[in-house]
């Protein structure tokens, strides 16, 4: 099995703030850079070391990357055009069959919708499900050969703020409706 390790990039500087910045130029804020600091410094006492480490050409996941990369001790961070934000997720796992041959541990740093999208097709997610996959998150599936990703195991995943971690995957929990109550009856006299 191989390990792969979702990382959506930390909180970014936001669009509508700087309307000016182009969006694939847009940075990690300072809350960001230390929220996932804390983070990948938690993910680093799990001693769980990269084979490899690849990161979206986009600004915010690169240093996203390159802070998980300072936690691990780790000198490289490869950079995969199939990481940007719009591309399909069956074209990643075909760049990391032959990127990636024979790793074990594969770190993925990239943006909504891709990651959402990798956490529904590896860890089966069945499609009424809300997959709650924070910024800074890291989620953890267990896959057989790529480019199949077949069969998969979910792991778990390390919530970025409070660095816990959490059985299986990033799923919103659906909120129970509340029944109605029925009127009360006043005794008639």
């Amino acid at each position: 099995m191989i390990r792969i390790y979702l990382v959506r990039h930390g909180i970014a500087v936001d669009h509508a703030e700087r309307g000016d910045l182009p969006d694939d130029s847009r940075p990690l804020t300072y809350k960001g850079r230390r929220r996932f600091r804390r983070a990948a410094r938690a993910f680093a006492r799990l001693g769980e070391p990269l084979d490899h480490l690849f990161s979206s050409p986009l600004p915010r996941a690169v240093q996203t990357a390159e802070i998980l990369a300072g936690a691990l001790r780790q000198a490289n961070v490869g950079i995969l055009e199939s990481l940007r934000p719009s591309a399909p997720p069956e074209a990643l796992l075909q760049e990391l069959a032959k990127k990636a041959k024979d790793a074990q541990a594969i770190g993925l740093v990239g943006h909504d919708p891709q990651m959402t999208l990798l956490v529904a097709l590896l860890g089966d997610v069945p499609r009424e499900a809300e997959i709650d996959f924070k910024k800074g998150s890291i989620v953890r599936i267990d896959v057989g050969e790529l480019p199949s990703a077949r069969p998969s195991e979910p792991r778990y995943w390390l919530k970025p703020k409070t660095r816990i971690l959490a059985k299986g995957l990033p799923i919103a929990k659906a909120e129970k409706p509340i029944p109605d109550k029925p009127a009360k009856r006043t005794p008639s006299k």
